[in-house]
């Protein structure tokens, strides 16, 4: 499933942002693919990452539930929306180092750090920017 989805067009991916979910199991793909290439001492921990993107995918159905019910305190789930907001930064940290981790393994042209990180935040820019460099690593893998 992984494969697949990095060898998607970048239009694609930019069409099917509009869920949000697609978003994180594309940062998902990123992790698990890339992560086979680069030596173990480097390698991001499976758990955590699943860890990090299930805690999103957890939240966001059941806070826009609470959300349309009409909850009367949104205070209420003010800490579970920060929590989730962290998830998704530590996610964008963690997808971006194991880009740069994969290139150096390979010995390519190594990306900005900074280019990566704003490029995976503003995914509707960046997804035409990375992707493309995806295409070319998933080539690499197999």
């Amino acid at each position: 499933m992984t494969k697949e989805y990095l060898s998607k067009n970048p239009k694609e991916l930019f069409w099917l942002f509009c869920l949000g979910i697609p978003f994180l199991i594309w940062i998902y793909s990123i992790g698990i693919e890339l992560n086979r290439k680069i030596p173990e001492s480097g390698r991001l921990n499976k758990i955590t990452l699943i860890g990090l993107i299930a805690y999103p995918i957890i939240y966001i159905p059941i806070g826009l539930t609470l959300l349309i019910s009409g909850i009367s305190d949104m205070n209420a789930i003010l800490p579970f929306h920060f929590g989730a907001i962290i998830c998704m930064f530590l996610l964008v940290i963690l997808t971006s180092m194991t880009i740069i981790k994969f290139e150096k393994a390979e010995k390519l042209k190594q990306s900005n750090g900074i280019g990566l990180f704003f490029g995976i935040c503003y995914f509707i820019i960046g997804v035409w920017y990375i992707q493309p460099k995806l295409n070319e690593y998933i080539k690499l893998i197999k």
